[in-house]
């Protein structure tokens, strides 16, 4: 029996390969939390459309996860930009985020949109033809798949500065915080909005680089003493944030002359205040990521962590079924089994799927892979092995 579970869990989970392989496991963590507190998210907001009652107590955690979840995720991947140029050069590292961010961008919203038509009475979807062409000015309409093109535009135009350009950290971290501070006056495009505001945690991520990838400072990363001194500072800011109403700068209204961003810094420092509460939130999740690491507990959470991506572009359509099912089949309307319900399934799920596809060689719903399409016409009937990550 054993056994058995043990090549169930490697085949669908691929856990072995992962666990064994020497990836940094706080980085893995980190993403883990991340995927984690994003479907949290998406799932509550599905509830509430849903038009189901929720607990305080869960709407209170929406709100405590929801500044730093994602600009952690652009942090996480700034620590990376330069060694990835190092490897690959400028052409090659446009290529492989073309590759792993842009292709599945425009294939799921393809996907989504078409799909959009038939299930928009359950989805909460206003479907219409002119959603195809959102995706390429205001993907905020299509739901989370945003993050990829957001993420993707962030590091070309970082990529091409760094090595075009020479621009190095400093530089990259003032463009960033000027495209921070004028980011709410692009409310009128979620694109370029959305590549102003995340530019500045990619800066971030790439000043920080040189500092989290030294080995000689995990133990100072993650330590508890660290997280005692962290842990006062969060509670505080969260408190804060959730007793003040129009926190999130990015959400707030315009003023009539259109000049929102220096509207927004007379009118108490909103923007900056909430940059705080962010980056508060990122410095104790890296700081439990690493004592996660040294630990080497939680070890499911890297495995979720390393299949963040794919979770991310599955987990809307996991969300909705498991949410549907609940409602319209059994009639059942708890939102804390259906929310912690949908949470499970979509992690599990979407590994799952990624996987099972990863074996069948249907890995091109993920990612540009001309070898799977290939080898897809030349599938062996026989169980595949498990490959390697």
């Amino acid at each position: 029996m054993k056994a058995a579970l043990t090549g169930f869990y490697n085949y669908f989970f691929n856990a072995a390969t992962i666990l064994r392989s020497k990836r940094l496991a706080w980085i893995d963590y980190a993403k883990g939390l991340s995927i984690f507190l994003v479907v949290y998210h998406h799932s509550f907001l599905g509830l509430i459309t849903s038009g189901l009652q929720v607990n305080t107590w869960l709407i209170n955690t929406n709100m405590i996860v929801y500044s730093f979840r994602v600009p952690l995720f652009f942090i996480l991947s700034g620590v990376f930009i330069q060694q990835g140029l190092k490897k690959r050069g400028l052409a090659k590292y446009i290529g492989y985020r073309s590759r792993i961010l842009l292709y599945p961008y425009l294939l799921w919203v393809f996907m989504e949109v078409s799909a959009g038509y038939f299930v928009q009475a359950y989805a909460n979807f206003p479907w219409s033809p002119i959603a195809y062409l959102a995706a390429f000015y205001n993907p905020k309409l299509l739901g989370p798949l945003w993050y990829l093109i957001a993420l993707f535009n962030a590091s070309a135009v970082y990529a091409f500065l760094y090595t075009t350009l020479h621009m190095k950290g400093a530089s990259h971290l003032i463009l960033g915080i000027a495209l921070y501070l004028l980011s709410p006056a692009l409310s009128f495009n979620s694109m370029l909005q959305e590549f102003s505001i995340y530019y500045l945690y990619l800066a971030m991520g790439t000043m920080l680089s040189s500092v989290v990838l030294n080995h000689e400072n995990d133990r100072l990363f993650g330590s508890p003493k660290v997280f005692l001194i962290l842990l006062p500072f969060f509670v505080i800011s969260q408190i804060y944030f959730i007793h003040h109403e129009g926190m999130d700068p990015f959400f707030m209204e315009p003023d009539k002359s259109g000049f929102t961003w220096i509207w927004l810094l007379q009118k108490d420092w909103v923007i900056l205040r909430y940059f705080l509460i962010v980056m508060i939130g990122s410095m104790l999740m890296v700081n439990i990521c690493f004592f996660l690491q040294k630990a080497d507990k939680l070890r499911i959470l890297r495995v979720i962590g390393f299949h963040s991506l794919y979770i991310y572009l599955l987990h809307m359509v996991l969300v909705v079924a498991l949410r549907n099912g609940f409602i319209h089949l059994f009639h059942y309307t708890n939102s804390t089994v259906i929310l912690f319900s949908q949470i499970v399934f979509a992690c599990a799920g979407g590994v799952m799927i990624y996987n099972v596809c990863k074996h069948r060689h249907l890995n091109f719903l993920f990612e540009y892979d001309m070898n799977d399409l290939k080898k897809l016409l030349h599938i062996s009937p026989g169980v595949p092995q498990i490959q390697k990550a």
